[in-house]
């Protein structure tokens, strides 16, 4: 459920033919750079960030993620993600995604994923067995990794009047299928003091496995209850159409307790 209801803030794992870890880019020029705090029943536990610039018809995208507080103290994680393509139409191609996942100083993970026309591939440091649940390549030609679908959601690709929120974000991640689908419920005020003050799309988000899972997880994963997130259209002539939907604060509430995300930092290029 955590990873599940953080999916769209860029918490993505990585991949044996590279030897140096990758390291976080530098925030380019003119991106749009997002931070949320994330929590446990209102206790932070990490921190996320998110930065995205589109320019010559080409996108690139960069994300950290560490855990912070007491789950520090047990759980020491960190995620540096990238990703880069150009525009097509009102979708993205991603051209590369490259992830790495360390926990304190032994294990290590990495995943690099190319795009081209004829073939999704990954690399993986440790190597891992990609045929026990396997993924078929039109499952992986469809979709796109994990912070290219952030970026598609960010743009308001696939949105419009009648589904403000967009529609469904299609996500290959290296070693599983799943869909981020989205739904409009309504329009509400959202106070958040110096960072944003105004209407947001209360927006409905359904976390649906499609392939590389186990049985089990996967019909587990039909009773998937759902998530919700405040969504700003944010003016910025640097984004395709003009503005970026951004989430606010996102949630999602189960048995043992509320796992959410909010925004602590907006900065959205004007020029």
């Amino acid at each position: 459920m955590l990873r599940s209801a953080s999916a769209l803030l860029a918490l993505a794992l990585s991949g044996s033919a590279i030897a140096q870890p990758a390291a976080a880019p530098p925030v380019p020029s003119g991106a749009a750079t997002l931070a949320y705090s994330i929590a446990f029943w209102s206790i932070p536990f990490g921190q996320t960030s998110y930065q995205l610039r589109f320019a010559d018809g080409g996108y690139s995208a960069s994300s950290h993620f560490e855990t912070s507080g007491i789950v520090s103290l047990f759980w020491q994680a960190i995620i540096d993600a990238s990703a880069s393509g150009h525009l097509a139409g009102v979708s993205l191609a991603p051209k590369q995604y490259d992830s790495f996942y360390r926990r304190g100083e032994a294990k290590k993970e990495r995943v690099l994923v190319t795009f081209d026309k004829s073939a999704v591939t990954t690399t993986a440091d440790p190597p891992y067995d990609m045929t026990k649940y396997p993924v078929s390549d039109a499952q992986k030609r469809e979709a796109l990794d994990p912070m290219s679908a952030i970026a598609l959601v960010l743009a308001g690709l696939t949105a419009d009047h009648g589904n403000p929120c967009g529609t469904v974000a299609p996500v290959f991640d290296g070693r599983r299928r799943y869909n981020i689908e989205f739904a409009y419920e309504h329009d509400e005020p959202v106070s958040l003091g110096a960072i944003y003050n105004g209407t947001a799309h209360l927006c409905r988000l359904h976390y649906k496995q499609i392939a590389g899972f186990k049985p089990k997880i996967l019909k587990e994963g039909a009773a998937f209850p759902p998530i919700y997130g405040d969504f700003a259209e944010i003016p910025s002539p640097q984004a395709p159409d003009h503005h970026y939907l951004v989430p606010l604060r996102i949630s999602a509430h189960v048995s043992w307790g509320t796992v959410s995300a909010q925004i602590t930092k907006l900065d959205i290029p004007k020029m």
